[in-house]
């Protein structure tokens, strides 16, 4: 194991650069752009922690939602792909039972103590929430666990719906995972991490993005029995058809405060469910849901309803877009994908939040892609809670061009990105 310095000199010379290749592509740009970032994040760790230790880097990618929206808490199916965005973590053990979390961009240190491990007022909703959480998972599943120091970089947006919740998370339990051999697969340490974001950090969050973060690729996943969800893991290799690319827009509108926003979809499907004396939508059998459709709309109101039709045509349209993609059937994928865009406006309706009808960023940004991607092979689509944050685009290389100039005009240079797939999931990098 090498000092902060050390590896920091041979990132820069190039020695790391296979790893790094491995993850992000070998593109000669890109290369540099990432030996530049894991030395900075070397370098920060020096100035908060001290010069000589010995550290270990982690990564952890953000995900894109491909299908399965709203579905995943609620027994259904999810469909997901990690993306190069990434967490990197700098880390090295300590021995004094304290996790200190300094995050770029955030002007706080995190400072954990580890012998309290119960939900400590005023953290809900910090990040400091979600170390003490997994933490607590780790013990409660008999796996010993200690103290670390860690500095970390995120390039994962911020509450937009490339999950940097679940890479941070995971970022911090492949911490737990290596420094202290734990050995706990990718999908235990996932559950470990939503147990954290449910129980400490306060949001109802499924599994989906957890799952994604740890495993890598594009995740299938079954999760009628939330415990031990049946996942498939498809490579990322033949998603995308030649001169076909994945764009994600940030439209700069925060989601990060609206989990009061997502929590009343879970609530309001589960309300539905209890109509039937079960727990989740998953466990009701659809037929029996249109036949007491006028009850359910006395009961719990159409907006509950509706709610609970996107979630049984959502997960059958992401069962659909898994076999499309076996089948290397890209444009019944697209058109699927389209199906669920539109499911997001007239059934889940969760595109933009009726407290604020004035500020609409992603109906504008899904408005702008339809003016330019109508009629050719490329689909678009609301991701993740939904409510602000992002859109995805699968946007033909003819296009590319216009479709990028004209998002970027609307919503701000930077803000459309042309992403790759991720093969790898959490791991330690150096």
């Amino acid at each position: 194991m090498a000092t902060s310095a050390q590896l920091r000199k041979q990132i820069l010379q190039g020695s790391w650069d296979a790893a790094l290749a491995a993850l992000y592509g070998a593109d000669p740009a890109v290369l540099q752009r990432q030996r530049g970032r894991y030395a900075a994040a070397l370098e920060q760790f020096e100035l908060y922690f001290g010069p000589g230790r010995q550290v270990q880097v982690y990564s952890a990618p953000g995900r894109a939602e491909l299908g399965g929206n709203h579905t995943d808490h609620q027994g259904g199916y999810g469909l997901a792909a990690a993306v190069t965005l990434d967490l990197v973590a700098v880390a090295a053990r300590n021995t004094d039972g304290y996790v200190r979390v300094k995050s770029r961009g955030f002007n706080k240190l995190d400072v954990i103590d580890l012998a309290t491990a119960e939900p400590q007022a005023g953290e809900s909703t910090h990040s400091a929430s979600l170390i003490r959480g997994i933490a607590e998972g780790f013990r409660a599943v008999g796996k010993q666990i200690g103290g670390f120091d860690a500095y970390t970089a995120s390039d994962v947006l911020r509450g937009s719906g490339l999950s940097s919740s679940a890479a941070f998370e995971m970022g911090m339990a492949s911490i737990w995972n290596e420094e202290y051999s734990t050995g706990l697969t990718p999908a235990e340490l996932a559950g470990i991490c939503q147990y954290a974001e449910n129980t400490y950090f306060g949001k109802p969050s499924g599994l989906l993005d957890q799952l994604t973060s740890a495993v890598g690729g594009i995740i299938f996943a079954d999760f009628a029995d939330s415990r031990t969800p049946k996942i498939e893991k498809l490579h990322a290799d033949g998603l995308l058809p030649e001169g076909m690319f994945l764009c994600v827009t940030d439209t700069r509108g925060s989601h990060s405060e609206l989990t009061s926003e997502f929590a009343a979809i879970r609530q309001e499907m589960e309300q539905v469910a209890a109509c039937f004396g079960k727990p989740l939508l998953g466990q009701v059998e659809e037929n029996a849901f249109w036949m007491a459709l006028p009850v359910l709309r006395s009961c719990c109101g159409d907006r509950a309803v509706l709610r609970a039709i996107h979630y049984f045509e959502e997960n059958a349209r992401t069962l659909a877009q898994r076999d499309a993609l076996y089948a290397k059937q890209f444009p019944v994928f697209a058109g699927l994908v389209k199906q669920s865009g539109q499911a997001s406006f007239a059934l889940c309706q969760n595109v933009y939040c009726t407290a604020d009808v004035r500020h609409q960023g992603l109906s504008v940004a899904l408005a702008l892609s339809q003016s330019i991607l109508q009629g050719s092979e490329g689909a678009w689509r609301m991701q993740g809670g939904g409510f602000a944050g992002t859109i995805q685009a699968y946007v033909p290389g003819q296009l590319l061009e216009r479709y990028h100039t004209a998002i970027e005009q609307v919503f701000g240079q930077g803000s459309c990105y042309v992403l790759r797939l991720r093969e790898q999931g959490a791991v330690r990098v150096i």
